[in-house]
């Protein structure tokens, strides 16, 4: 994990994990929108004993607490296991005037040797781009996986928000050993960290 120069830094505890806290942190008085993905009767990807839903909600939760630490405003687009149409994702982001929307997903393939890590934003948007760009840095160096890169899409999550926003892949549930390392909690740590230092490097 990189270290800023000239930022005071403090560990704390959170749900067994360590994370590394900016004191100076540029989120503070910031809004940032958080999708967890799928959710209720659309479980998302399922494969090794892992649910998309429940994976991409914790890491987003533990993402949530970690920027309320450092005094940002978090709007999560679900606060359960529910089903919410994408549309709506949007919209809650836009009527809350979120400076950023990030959406946490896990990805799948038919091949279990698929692997990495990838990060998309909407093909016109230049600052959506720039916090793919910081996602995807942060996630790569964090979990020390294959960097898949930043990628463009039409998602709808991506095309119907007012603000820069990105998808991030976290991994393969298809692939044996990152679905592993992906049920546990330290990871799922990890995740929250390197999300937290994408947001932050982006403002």
């Amino acid at each position: 994990m990189k270290k800023y120069i000239g930022i005071v830094l403090t560990i704390f505890l959170l749900g067994g994990g360590v994370f590394v806290n900016e004191a100076e942190a540029s989120v503070e008085g910031k809004t940032v929108a958080l999708d967890a993905g799928h959710g209720g009767e659309d479980p998302g990807a399922l494969d090794n004993g892992l649910h998309e839903k429940e994976l991409v909600y914790d890491v987003a939760y533990r993402t949530k607490q970690r920027l309320e630490q450092a005094g940002a405003e978090v709007v999560m687009t679900r606060e359960r296991d529910e089903y919410l149409p994408l549309e709506d994702r949007a919209e809650i982001a836009n009527r809350k005037d979120a400076d950023i929307f990030v959406s946490v997903h896990a990805n799948a393939a038919a091949t279990p040797y698929a692997e990495g890590t990838e990060t998309y934003h909407y093909p016109t948007s230049e600052e959506g781009q720039r916090l793919a760009f910081n996602l995807q840095e942060h996630m790569v160096d964090e979990f020390g996986s294959e960097d898949r890169g930043v990628k463009t899409a039409n998602f709808s999550v991506l095309r119907n928000t007012e603000m820069p926003a990105a998808l991030v892949e976290l991994g393969f549930v298809t692939n044996k050993q990152e679905a592993e390392r992906m049920k546990d909690s330290a990871f799922r740590n990890e995740a929250a960290n390197a999300l937290y230092l994408g947001i932050h490097q982006h403002f």
